[in-house]
């Protein structure tokens, strides 16, 4: 079984007003799409694709369900486009990614239309596996071009592929088994503009949070000039498979190459897997933290519990319980002592409120109630004359 933990931030960068990137951050499906078209074009169409991508990847299960999802999230484009005049134009690339099962283990597959990424991170190396759909990224491809010449391409900012124009589209897949300690990383080219591959190498070799790396990414795209709109998802394998396979995109290799490791500790091969230590000094400190806490908590609780006294009878004696009436969360009172006043012995006004508890500050003063109580009765029983009347004699 393969678990899984992630981080994603959007923001606008520094340049643009609006933000028309949007991320889909799920248990076990995420993706990143970046839409284009005119001021609200592009917000329009990035939405609508990850609203369907939301619906569609929640039950696919195959290579050939992730491709549909992204059809359907071609359709929705459209539809949200449809006799719309201020919305002509507008279209979204889009990268996917989506944990499935299968006879032979757990499976992340990708999907990616436009220039939109996804990478692996193993074993601090960081590897590409979408390709782009842009103009330059073909003619690297055929030759004709080198990474060089393509930074400063007039036309590197032509994608070849996007959702939303056509009614059809074509979609590349890539399926990956991964292992304890593998990230993959999905995003805009607004990140992969600003920072090269060895500061996002930095980055995710040294912040061991998924949430962290993405903010660290985004953070460091922004100081960079942030002059698009910068998405980022990362996602951790926490458990995963042991054997080394290479990742293979499932339309062009099919005999990827494996390597078997062999038997080793379970604390070896996390640690030769690159996974981040399950316990830092960080950690350590926040667990020490929280203890104090939560035993702070309880020991305040159980002082106020036991903070208050209350009289009432029992039975037919008049008894004393420390604590507060009905008590206080799983504290409940208890009954410290049974005087020896008797119901019977408390003036008759008195008893109703007597049954419905009277609480006291303290033991002393629930005492000196009580002895109040008995001497009030005392003081309002009658007397009786004990002188024999007198007899005279003739």
């Amino acid at each position: 079984m393969t678990v899984l933990r992630s981080g994603a931030l959007t923001d606008p960068g520094m340049v643009r007003v609006s933000n028309q990137d949007a991320i889909l951050q799920e248990t076990t499906s995420f993706a990143v799409c970046d839409g284009m078209g005119g001021h609200a074009g592009g917000e329009v169409a990035s939405a609508a694709a990850v609203s369907a991508l939301r619906s569609s990847l929640m039950t696919t299960t195959t290579a050939e369900g992730l491709r549909e999802a992204i059809v359907a999230a071609n359709d929705a484009v459209l539809a949200a486009g449809e006799g719309k005049p201020e919305l002509v134009g507008m279209g979204t690339t889009c990268v996917a990614a989506v944990l499935v099962g299968t006879n032979d283990g757990d499976r992340l597959l990708l999907a990616n239309v436009g220039d939109s990424r996804g990478y692996l991170f193993r074993r601090g190396e960081l590897s590409q596996v979408t390709e782009d759909h842009s103009m330059v990224a073909q003619l690297i491809r055929d030759g004709l071009l080198d990474q060089a010449e393509a930074a400063s391409h007039p036309q590197r900012h032509v994608i070849t592929r996007v959702l939303g124009l056509e009614g059809s589209v074509e979609v590349d897949l890539f399926e990956l088994r991964l292992l304890e300690g593998d990230r993959v990383l999905l995003c805009s080219d607004g990140l992969i503009n600003e920072l090269d591959a060895e500061e996002v190498t930095r980055v995710l070799s040294t912040q061991s949070d998924p949430e962290a790396a993405a903010e660290d990414l985004v953070r460091r795209a922004n100081a960079n000039g942030g002059a698009d709109n910068i998405s980022v998802v990362v996602i951790d394998t926490l458990i995963g498979d042991e054997d080394v396979v290479e990742l293979r995109p499932t339309q062009r290799r099919n005999n990827a190459p494996v390597e078997k490791s062999g038997k080793e500790g379970w604390l070896a091969r996390r640690r030769r897997l690159g996974a981040p230590r399950l316990m830092t000094v960080r950690t350590f400190g926040f667990a020490v933290l929280l203890l104090g806490v939560v035993i702070s908590g309880f020991l305040f609780l159980k002082w106020f519990a036991d903070s208050a006294y209350y009289v009432t009878s029992d039975g037919q004696a008049v008894v004393i319980y420390q604590g507060h009436p009905g008590g206080v969360l799983w504290f409940q009172p208890h009954k410290v002592e049974t005087t020896a006043v008797k119901v019977d012995e408390v003036l008759p006004l008195r008893r109703p409120t007597l049954a419905n508890k009277v609480t006291e500050p303290s033991l002393s003063a629930a005492k000196d109630y009580v002895r109040n109580l008995s001497e009030e009765f005392q003081q309002a029983a009658p007397t009786t004359s004990t002188t024999a009347p007198s007899t005279s004699h003739p």
